[in-house]
């Protein structure tokens, strides 16, 4: 079965295949011109990991600034646990570093979305602009200190 016509009609298939031919270093079986791709793709994934942690975290300290009446130990955790995972997917992806201001563009965008599903506020009650610097934003102890526990 010929490698383009196997990446169609089996994909998990032409992965064991070329997962095999890299192994033993069998350069003529590597399907190049898809691997190529697959690996772009790869690096896209963890992109948009990091936007859609973003997102969630944004959305959250939104709701937690402009509607500080309703508060939750649902919304605390859930900064914590976005603070927390990106933290860690920046560890793990030191280059999307270079990536940053725009990934918090794209997730200010869908964090506001976010916001107001979430909220009876409305839209022109968000900053136009992200309001946050990055470092403040996964910082434990900004805007909602989540270095200690809940206390409602």
């Amino acid at each position: 079965m010929d490698k383009p016509f196997l990446y169609d009609q089996d994909f998990y298939g032409w992965t064991q295949q070329q997962a095999k031919a890299l192994e033993q270093r069998l350069v003529m079986e590597l399907d190049w011109q898809h691997l190529q791709e697959e690996i772009q793709a790869l690096g896209r994934q963890e992109y948009r990991e990091l936007v859609s942690r973003l997102s969630v975290l944004l959305g959250h300290l939104l709701k937690w600034e402009f509607q500080p009446e309703q508060r939750s130990r649902s919304w605390f955790l859930t900064i914590r646990e976005q603070r927390r995972a990106i933290r860690r997917h920046l560890r793990q992806n030191p280059s999307l570093k270079s990536r940053i201001e725009e990934a918090l563009l794209d997730g200010f965008e869908a964090g506001v979305d976010l916001a107001l599903r979430e909220t009876n506020l409305p839209l022109r009650t968000f900053p136009e602009y992200c309001p946050y610097l990055f470092d403040d934003a996964i910082a434990d102890n900004f805007l909602c200190d989540t270095r200690q526990d809940w206390e409602g």
